[in-house]
């Protein structure tokens, strides 16, 4: 039987119950190979590293993610909980949506499409990755040891066109759908707690304002808004929806105050802004509906060379610099997206059937939570060591701050020091004694055995 670190007993713990017996030692042991193991996180590159932990054959750790019989959603609620208890008191839960393509190569691979590759487009430039794109929501969270608040992933959708859901016989669903579904979910699962959710204008929409709107004393919602956008005086005939029509917001700031203050900035930084706001109500088309909002401008600042940008809130009662701080919050899911392929292998799997594909990059994107909780019981408890607050220093290279690849270091060590090398020299031990070889790695000097460790840990 697979031997836990102590760090990770309450998040073990939280899920045990999710699967049968089986099923879930061979998904610990799985888990496991994934977060030690180098490279591509194939789940044959992933059991070499487990092998001496393995219990029957290869194939039957390949079915946990086509064929096991399991709950994503009751995966998904159990690591949630376990997120909700890093927030202090009953503050709200500021969720992060966005979306983000992964590249899928082959023919067969279920659900692939053709979609916007976000971080290799620009304005001129539209440039399109084949595969998958999820809509990824994640609790901002502040983390022992960490400067800014960590983006953990918890629930996400695979976004499906027109064309794509056509091919697959299923129904078709933008991002801003998922994440409304997604929104809906956490309501009901917390329905004592408020939320605030933030996303760009590709994550959520008019509709979803909408909702925020209809259950604001719940849900508040904090987004990019079009420099065009249809906005109206409130009604002054009983029963009519929105009354005279006004400037579009870029026609507004020019006879609007402005307010020069120092905000926080993407990347923990701070930084000196004028903005312009006003109320309205803001009306669509489409949905021909009317949504009360607090819109916010931050002007142009040519020596940074930035553009006007245009947010809103659906509390129209809410500070602009409120605003436009919580906004600046939304790069840290960009962050996790990164250091997720970096440093998990996010798109470096290999599957292409149904199941397989619902479940590969959920539960990848969940290791970068799991990685994240179990090194705060790990702080917790080491709070007299001061080894872990030299993190994993180079000798050329000093942090001033602690990142994700820190975390995953101490993470593996653990891992490698008391569960996977406690495995082997065991067995070691008991082949010395027979005499067929050397006792173990305890035999080792404290620098080579350190050296080695280090190596066997190092996340980048």
């Amino acid at each position: 039987m697979f031997i836990t670190p102590s760090a990770a007993e309450p998040l073990v713990r939280s899920i045990r119950r999710v699967f049968t017996r089986p099923t879930f030692e061979r998904f610990l042991i799985l888990m496991c190979g994934v977060i030690v193991t180098m490279g591509r996180r194939t789940v044959s590159r992933a059991l070499r590293v487990m092998e001496p932990q393995l219990q029957g054959h290869w194939c039957n750790y390949h079915r946990l993610y086509s064929q096991a019989r399991y709950s994503m959603w009751e995966l998904a609620l159990a690591l949630v909980r376990q997120v909700v208890e890093l927030l202090h008191g009953d503050e709200p839960i500021i969720l992060l949506v966005d979306d983000t393509v992964q590249q899928k190569a082959g023919e067969k691979v279920w659900a692939k499409g053709a979609h916007r590759d976000g971080r290799r487009s620009t304005r001129g430039h539209v440039s399109i990755k084949f595969g998958h794109k999820w809509l990824v929501m994640c609790i901002l969270a502040m983390l022992p040891g960490m400067n800014r608040s960590w983006a953990l992933p918890i629930l996400c959708g695979l976004c499906r066109p027109k064309k794509t859901a056509d091919r697959t016989g299923q129904r078709p669903k933008s991002a801003s759908e998922i994440a409304l579904q997604l929104l809906i979910r956490m309501m009901r699962w917390f329905p004592q707690r408020r939320f605030i959710l933030i996303g760009d204008s590709r994550a959520v929409s008019h509709r979803v304002a909408c909702f925020a709107w209809r259950h604001r004393d719940r849900v508040t919602l904090i987004s990019r808004l079009r420099a065009d956008a249809n906005l109206y005086d409130p009604p002054r005939k009983k029963g009519a929806k929105k009354g005279r029509k006004k400037p579009a917001p870029r026609e507004q700031i020019q006879g609007l105050p402005k307010h020069t203050e120092t905000t926080a900035w993407y990347g923990s930084s701070r930084r000196e802004v004028t903005h312009a706001s006003g109320s309205a109500l803001w009306y669509c088309v489409h949905d021909r509906a009317v949504v009360p909002i607090r819109w916010v401008c931050v002007l142009a600042d040519p020596k940074r060379n930035t553009e006007d940008a245009y947010f809103y809130s659906t509390d129209p009662e809410m500070p602009a610099r409120r605003i436009i701080e919580l906004y600046a919050m939304r790069w840290n899911i960009e962050v996790t997206f990164e250091e997720s392929r970096a440093l998990l292998g996010l798109e470096t799997t290999r599957h292409r059937c149904k199941q397989s594909v619902l479940r590969v990059t959920p539960i990848l994107l969940g290791l970068f939570t799991a990685v994240a909780l179990i090194w705060k019981e790990l702080s917790a408890s080491a709070k007299d060591d001061p080894q872990p607050q030299r993190w994993s220093q180079t000798p050329c290279y000093r942090k001033r701050e602690m990142t994700f690849s820190d975390a995953l270091y101490w993470v593996r060590r653990e891992l490698w020091t008391t569960s996977l090398l406690q495995h082997r020299s065991a067995k070691r031990r008991h082949s010395s004694k027979r005499g067929q070889g050397p006792a173990d790695l305890l035999s080792l000097p404290a620098s080579i055995r350190s050296m080695i460790l280090w190596h066997l840990s190092a996340a980048a």
